[in-house]
């Protein structure tokens, strides 16, 4: 809750820096603005006027009317901002692949590590269409809460998710059964490590805080496990308790570092979100 007071000190000291003239301009347009429902939470509502309100600054500055800058009056200028909105949610980002990758590194590359335990297709595509469901909860969620709401609801949704989860995974029966072999298998997991791997770093080069990159050393270690699992003399050891200890240990590994970098991205994301301000 301590980012509310925040954006709307922030906001309020820019708006003091505005003219006469410009703040009843600017009065009428949040007053606009407000009609738009995708800004049921107020704290969102504040930082998206933390991001209109620099520009009209300088455009103060520049000696251009707030006509011309927001081209037209304030109710027209207000349509015009709710309609590009609309045309371009605030969820629509490659953001959305991160919960399918996390579903592909955290749940289905560990099941295939071992050779000799194939894949349940079934299984997966319940489980699949469960993540899709538990998304869709947390998207329509997140913009009725602030912060710490936000924190909590997706908390929640994780929690309960993995519960039914584990309660499918014991009740589905065994169908669609897919081995991962030792040669084809081996060359396939390194194939999707490696353009799954590309394809992030791609993306991080297009948006430096993406969550995508936070996979990536899971991706890998659970990579290295199935494709020892495989070669010899490897593959001989991974069947034994040591084998066992050593999937263990790498896939808590894995996930400390899903949670590490996931907090290093959160802590920039904020901190790019403030900087605004």
């Amino acid at each position: 809750m301590a980012e509310h007071p925040t954006y709307s000190a922030a906001n309020a000291a820019l708006r003091a820096q505005l003219t006469t003239e410009n703040q009843a301009y600017w009065d009428q347009l949040v007053a606009a603005l407000r009609q738009d429902p995708r800004f049921t939470d107020e704290e969102t509502f504040q930082e998206y006027l933390g991001v209109l309100l620099p520009g009209f600054l300088a455009a103060q500055r520049a000696n251009k009317s707030a006509g011309d800058y927001w081209h037209g009056d304030p109710l027209a200028a207000a349509q015009r901002l709710m309609k590009r909105q609309k045309g371009h949610p605030w969820w629509w980002s490659t953001d959305l692949f991160f919960p399918l990758g996390l579903f592909f590194v955290g749940l289905v590359l560990p099941t295939v590590i071992l050779p000799a335990v194939p894949l349940q297709l079934l299984k997966i595509g319940v489980q699949l269409v469960l993540l899709v469901v538990a998304v869709i909860l947390g998207l329509w969620l997140t913009p009725r809460f602030a912060t710490r709401g936000q924190l909590v609801s997706w908390g929640l949704i994780a929690v309960g998710l993995l519960i039914i989860w584990n309660l499918v995974g014991r009740a589905l029966p065994a169908v669609g059964l897919v081995y991962v072999t030792r040669k084809g298998g081996s060359l396939a997991l390194l194939a999707v490590a490696v353009i799954l791997t590309a394809l992030i770093l791609w993306d991080q080069r297009r948006h430096p805080n993406s969550w995508l990159p936070a996979l990536v050393a899971d991706l890998w270690i659970m990579t290295v496990l199935a494709l020892i699992a495989r070669i010899n003399p490897w593959s001989s050891l991974m069947v034994t308790s040591t084998g066992n200890l050593l999937i263990g240990l790498g896939t808590l590994v894995g996930d400390i570092s899903i949670l590490v970098s996931g907090w290093h991205i959160w802590r920039q994301r904020r901190a790019a979100s403030l900087a605004k301000k």
